[in-house]
């Protein structure tokens, strides 16, 4: 197997009748999802599509959100997801720069896109029933038609399979993955179908994934943590299935999907479980047919964690760990001496996966032996990490480094930038960032976006964000503001931010200051401002 979409193949001819995805009532088979994403795959083809295009998914959590994944992937194209509820601007900003051939859009912005873009576009209609009118330009095409091959007379069938899926090269991109920058717009990282393929068959392996789980799908599909939901899922022939986009921060919702969809894996950031366990209905945790829970993305709270391991009947928990440049890279299994009552510190992130190769590195670079006690900046090289960051490749080199290896030669490694202890059972111990990216649930936060997004609005002299708060559910933005002139409206200001950036990078709070606090460096004093 080569591309992703090569799992789908397999099970669709070794169980066609089995359910692949399922989602509010509606569900696809393997052999439907094939055929269905097959025949999208052939429309693309027709259109332009050749392998290393990227294709733009712009579309919420859905049955035809899948397909379209599937479809584009058989192109041997790259899928590029787009947050369904970012702002236009930033939208704009990631179809220019992936330069994208399509986009598979929700139909209520296919306007927009043709006033915008110059791709072409597959529009998909919040009714089946009733497709979207097709441009007369031939620029935007309904759903029901790029699916026509499927369902096509025998001809016309005939003559779509002459259009052949290419084969697909395991080190071509298979996806990009957009996260905040540092620089003041998103940035682009880059991951191919062998990147992905070496995290996908370890979690079939160690979380011991069979065609009979059904796995819940609560993270976005622009998120990295749907790797595992779509293609862990895929490759050991389960059913994936999704929460509702409405539904995804309400832990009482939450905790009846699990027991009335049956589902046996979950993966979500800590967050998402501890508004689960707060709900007063969380008692259905523990009647639920959960047998591994997964969590990653943020630090789960150690009074938190030992409550879920009280209530669910799982197996096993998992601390999964890594940056979307990465995969998961890192991992510990939950231990009954982990949750000890004396113990106030969260679970390690564990030991590095077996595709991964880890190393711990001072200041200067050099990598230090892994031994109790080493501390220093988490490093990782192996089959999982990124080809790079797309059309950025002075970003690319700044993110990695040559580590010197004994006995062996020197070898480039991805930095992370966050901190880490080894401990005396040889974990990692996760300590920390060493620049200003925060995660707010679950999503890494460059400070420095959200301070030019916040410059850039009508009279603002100077601005900073700071992070506040501890817990998953506890850390929040909050901006500190010096006007340009009097009066000032903050409404306006938070209005602009909307604009330009999704809502969880928007501050929760605005702070009007007549000067900014400033350290004997004569730089911004943040410890000053969080501490009045």
């Amino acid at each position: 197997m080569n591309s992703l979409s090569d799992y789908l193949s397999h099970w669709a001819e070794k169980q066609p009748e089995a359910p692949a995805v399922e989602f509010q009532g509606t569900s696809l088979s393997y052999g439907e999802l094939d055929r269905q994403s097959s025949a999208l795959a052939r429309t693309l083809i027709q259109g332009g599509v050749v392998p290393g295009d990227r294709v733009g998914l712009w579309l919420h959590k859905s049955v035809e959100a899948v397909v379209a994944v599937y479809g584009i992937l058989k192109t041997g194209a790259a899928y590029v997801p787009i947050d369904p509820s970012a702002p236009f601007k930033r939208a704009a900003h990631i179809v220019s720069h992936c330069e994208v051939a399509y986009v598979i859009a929700q139909d209520d912005r296919v306007e927009w896109l043709r006033e915008h873009a110059s791709c072409r576009i597959v529009s998909v209609g919040s009714d089946a029933d009733e497709p979207m009118e097709t441009a007369t330009d031939g620029s935007v095409i309904d759903w029901a038609q790029a699916l026509a091959p499927a369902a096509a007379p025998a001809a016309a069938s005939a003559a779509a399979a002459d259009v052949r899926e290419p084969l697909v090269d395991v080190a071509s991109p298979a996806f990009i993955l957009h996260t905040s920058g540092s620089k003041g717009v998103p940035k682009g990282v880059m991951l191919s179908h062998g990147n992905a393929r070496a995290f996908v068959e370890w979690t079939v392996e160690e979380f011991g994934l069979t065609s009979a789980d059904r796995v819940s799908s609560h993270a976005p599909f622009h998120f990295d943590l749907s790797v595992l939901d779509l293609f862990g899922t895929c490759s050991a022939g389960g059913c994936v299935v999704l929460i509702p986009e409405s539904q995804v921060g309400l832990g009482g919702a939450l905790n009846k999907f699990v027991s009335e969809r049956r589902i046996t894996v979950w993966y979500s950031v800590p967050g998402a479980l501890t508004r689960m366990l707060a709900a007063k209905n969380s008692a259905l945790l523990a009647e639920s047919s959960l047998r591994v829970v997964l969590f990653a993305g943020e630090t789960f709270p150690i009074t938190r964690l030992r409550e879920l391991c009280s209530l669910v009947p799982a197996e096993a928990f998992y601390n999964l760990y890594g940056p979307t440049e990465t995969n998961v890279c890192v991992f510990h299994r939950v231990r009954a001496s982990d949750l000890a009552p004396h113990l106030r510190q969260p679970v390690p992130i564990g030991r590095p996966c077996p595709y991964a190769e880890t190393f711990v590195v001072d200041k200067s670079g050099r990598a230090l032996g892994n031994e109790p006690g080493a501390s220093g900046e988490l490093c990782v090289a192996g089959d999982s990490v990124m080809l790079g960051y797309w059309w950025d490749d002075e970003l690319t080199a700044t993110k990695t480094i040559l580590v010197e290896r004994a006995g062996a030669e020197p070898v480039r490694a991805y930095r992370t930038g966050d901190l880490v202890r080894v401990d005396d059972d040889l974990n990692y111990v996760f300590g920390g960032r060493e620049d200003d990216m925060v995660k707010i649930r679950g999503h890494r936060v460059e400070i420095g976006e959200i301070e030019a997004v916040l410059a850039a609005a009508d009279n603002v002299r100077e601005a900073v964000c700071v992070a506040v708060g501890d817990g998953p559910d506890e850390r929040t933005l909050e901006a500190y503001v010096v006007p340009g002139s009097d009066p000032f409206d903050v409404a306006q200001v938070r209005r602009h931010c909307l604009a330009e950036i999704p809502r969880y990078m928007v501050p929760d709070r605005f702070h009007v200051l007549d000067a900014l606090p400033l350290n004997r460096n004569g730089k911004v004093d943040r410890r000053r401002l969080v501490e009045s």
